[in-house]
């Protein structure tokens, strides 16, 4: 797998959820914290209502992380430095932390 669109920082810890800057800027996460950050999301939404329509939250950015082996990917959702949403967008599988 490799990340596109990737913007918060590789030493970022798994555990807080929060995606860290660089002077305001957004730096890069490895695949496997873009993927501890879907797992993330997930976890928190389990057993949560989710919307039928997945759409974007205003002023959030998507981290993808796209399959080599097929043509398939996986993003993650960023507002404000944390985590927001997950999806599947082939699958038209989401999840959306609520507010």
């Amino acid at each position: 797998m490799n990340t596109q669109n990737v913007n918060v920082k590789t030493a970022a810890q798994e555990s807080s959820g929060r995606c860290e800057k660089t002077s305001g800027i957004p730096v890069p996460l490895t695949v496997d914290q873009v993927v501890d950050l879907f797992c993330l999301v997930l976890r928190i939404t389990e057993g949560k209502p989710q919307p039928e329509i997945f759409i974007p939250p205003a002023g959030s950015y998507e981290i993808t992380v796209m399959n080599d082996n097929c043509p398939d990917y996986f993003s993650v959702w960023i507002m404000n430095s944390y985590p927001v949403a997950a999806t599947l967008p082939l699958e038209n599988f989401h999840r959306v932390i609520s507010a």
